[in-house]
């Protein structure tokens, strides 16, 4: 199966409006560490790894439940804390960020449906 996901959207929070998007596939990090077996969370641990290569650490602190996937990203929010990250992500970065992510945890045999 395919994850479902169920959020409420807050239409209020104009500030930051993918605030919505981004609880929500927080909530799949921890859905799909349930879900896996410890060797194909490996082998996904690896994947992400792999296609975020540096910007892992930047993943791992929009979406902290990534951390549960692999106990070494946790290291590296930290780095990218203690490194020069004055520049915010803007909608835009985000928006690609969680599409890569959703990309590499879904398939036709793993769909994810969002429900906002």
């Amino acid at each position: 199966g395919g994850y479902v996901i169920k959020h409420k959207f807050d239409a209020i929070s104009q500030d930051r409006p993918l605030s919505g998007v981004i609880s929500a596939v927080n909530q799949l990090c921890l859905m799909i560490k349930h879900r896996l077996t410890s060797k194909r969370l490996i082998a996904l641990s690896n994947q992400l790894k792999d296609d975020f290569g540096a910007d892992i650490g930047l993943l791992a602190r929009m979406l902290p439940n990534v951390c549960a996937l692999s106990p070494e990203f946790s290291s590296l929010v930290g780095e990218v804390e203690d490194g020069n990250t004055s520049d915010k992500m803007n909608a835009r970065s985000v928006s690609f960020t969680l599409l890569r992510f959703v990309r590499l945890v879904s398939s036709p045999k793993r769909p994810i449906m969002l429900f906002l």
